[in-house]
């Protein structure tokens, strides 16, 4: 015999289960949107790119937007913070220049997923230079910070013998960033013919390598100087 069991609901059950859809609706809503302002954003830049547009592009109206994102401006910061979140996986410090070497490239993939953003990237750097743009100065604070965090790092690792003692280490971090923004800004205009992520990979190991006192077996490169250890 098989014996049916009928679990009871509530009122207060069945008020839960709503809200946690509505919820889910909201959230399916906010990420469509983001993703129709990235590519409009990316496409037109901030100025051109229209409230209305996005709406109609992410399936919601004008109100609907407003809800989650109140001004044009908030919800184009949404989309410059979301454009962070590929490079959350960089650690800093890491254990090696070779790990944030590595750290640096597994970023880079994660953001060639999404070229929608990829596009927005590249607008952003030149709109962070416009005088009156919600992203002024951003680029500058930016680079400053990388620099201020990644510049003693490197260092430690040259005294550490990781990197050659003749290497500047501002110098080699530019060059690493250099790689990330260039790399990214000529896929941008060949997207067809360019591979964002294989590109860079190449070319930061190739960095690496020259920068490196160490060959793959831990044995100091040919005429590389070291680092006098105390």
């Amino acid at each position: 015999m098989v014996v049916s069991v009928t679990r009871a609901t509530t009122p207060e059950t069945d008020k839960s289960a709503e809200t946690d859809k509505r919820i889910a609706r909201g959230e399916t809503r906010r990420a469509a949107i983001l993703a129709a302002a990235t590519r409009e954003f990316g496409r037109k830049g901030y100025e051109s790119a229209r409230v209305a547009d996005i709406a109609r592009e992410a399936g919601v109206t004008d109100a609907g937007l407003l809800h989650h994102f109140a001004t044009k401006t908030d919800l184009f910061m949404a989309v410059v913070e979301r454009r962070e979140e590929a490079y959350q996986s960089i650690r800093v410090p890491a254990p090696s220049v070779r790990a944030l070497f590595d750290d640096f490239i597994s970023a880079v993939a994660t953001a060639a997923e999404e070229p929608d953003l990829l596009r927005f990237r590249v607008m952003l750097t030149g709109a962070s230079r416009i005088a009156g743009h919600p992203v002024e100065g951003r680029a500058q604070r930016t680079l400053e910070a990388a620099l201020d965090t990644l510049v003693p790092f490197v260092t430690d690792r040259i005294a550490a013998g990781e990197i050659r003692a003749d290497q500047d280490p501002q110098q080699l971090v530019l060059e690493l960033l250099a790689l990330n923004e260039g790399i990214r800004d000529q896929w941008s205009t060949l997207p067809d013919r360019i591979d964002y992520a294989a590109t860079f990979r190449t070319a930061a190991d190739a960095l690496y390598d020259r920068a490196c006192a160490l060959n793959s077996a831990g044995e100091a490169q040919p005429g590389a100087p070291m680092e006098p250890q105390l």
